[in-house]
């Protein structure tokens, strides 16, 4: 009997065949391929799309901003060391995007104009040491200010977007704001590691940005980390993207509610002379979330370097009111105004210019 089997095996039937349905396949067999079809695409179709997401996008967003980064760093080699031929000038150029060596304001201004030859959108540079921060920022006009929201300097749509600057900003010192925007990408790409600023151990290990543009360099040091809610149902929203104000009392009483409501006391001072910048990002708390890092430029003369042994949380922060609502607690009361803040001797900050 096993001689008969052995004889007689049915041949196997041709690839196609087993996996299509094919004439004479019961309607169940049929059923069942067509099933195993679906899965097979639906399968090959989530791979794709999973290889796309975490690995081409990722990579060809790193590609471009990787362009932009040979010419800006190249051209800070050539600036220090006065040579654009010499081989170990190119050799160390990934070592001046790192150790971020200190140059004139001219020198900043050749980086600024190199780039504004390929796209004249792009206003500066913005680098946080400890962070993957260090992209070309982009400014559209006021017609169109979202334009790089999700655009790259060459104006092709990625889901990363760019850095860009609030349009309508002047960068002559006349404004006395600057609001940069960009995403919070799951994969910690753009502006996603300023989430973790509101950790009192990130910040210290980076009390410092560096912004640079067209109008020359600067460093300014962190005074704020704090959360906006875009939504009313939420609380009053807090409107912290005003570029100009009408007097040094409404200056610095703006000032006072950004002070008021960061996470962590920096013990960096400031007053109405000094000119802010901050960094905003979809935060994930509540719908429309915002986290934002705002930071006064280093005066002249004034040492960079920051003492993070003063920063400490801060027991008085003042977040949305729907954070109360969710986590417990309820609002600090604060003064005001900040002339009131200060007459009762409530803030530590200010400084007399």
């Amino acid at each position: 009997m096993a001689k008969y089997h052995s004889r007689y095996r049915k041949p196997k039937k041709p690839f196609l065949q087993r996996w299509l349905p094919w004439k004479g396949d019961s309607a169940k067999m049929v059923i069942l391929k067509l099933f195993t079809l679906v899965l097979l695409a639906v399968f090959l179709g989530c791979a794709g799309y999973l290889v796309n997401e975490l690995v081409i996008l990722p990579a060809h967003a790193d590609q471009t901003v990787d362009e932009l980064k040979e010419i800006y760093y190249h051209v800070s080699s050539e600036n220090e060391t006065g040579s654009s031929g010499n081989d170990d000038s190119q050799q160390n150029d990934s070592d001046d995007a790192e150790e971020e060596p200190e140059m004139t304001d001219e020198q900043i201004r050749q980086q600024i104009k190199q780039l504004q030859k390929i796209n004249p959108d792009i206003i500066g540079w913005i680098k946080i040491p400890n962070t993957v921060i260090d992209y070309p920022v982009l400014q559209s006009s006021e017609s169109d200010p979202e334009y790089y929201l999700y655009r790259d300097y060459k104006g092709e749509y990625t889901k990363y977007g760019s850095i860009f600057l609030q349009a309508g900003t002047a960068l002559d010192g006349s404004d006395q704001n600057t609001m940069l925007y960009g995403h919070s990408m799951k994969d910690g790409r753009m502006f996603a590691q300023l989430l973790t600023f509101s950790d009192l151990d990130v910040y210290k290990k980076s009390p410092v940005i560096t912004f640079n543009t067209a109008e020359g360099g600067g460093k300014w040091k962190i005074i704020s980390v704090f959360k906006a809610n875009t939504y009313k149902n939420q609380g009053e929203p807090f409107i912290y993207n005003i570029s100009s104000f009408g007097s040094d009392s409404d200056y610095l009483d703006f000032a006072y509610q950004v002070y008021q409501r960061s996470i962590i006391n920096t013990g960096v001072d400031f007053n109405e002379n000094d000119t802010m910048l901050m960094l905003s990002t979809c935060s994930y708390e509540f719908d429309g979330f915002r986290t934002v890092v705002a930071a006064r430029q280093v005066r002249e003369g004034e040492d960079p370097a920051v003492d993070t042994g003063k920063a400490s949380y801060n027991a008085q922060v003042v977040y949305p009111e729907c954070w109360y609502d969710r986590y417990g607690g309820s609002m600090p009361s604060w003064p005001d105004t900040f002339e009131e803040a200060l007459a009762q001797d409530k803030i530590d900050w200010y400084t007399q210019p």
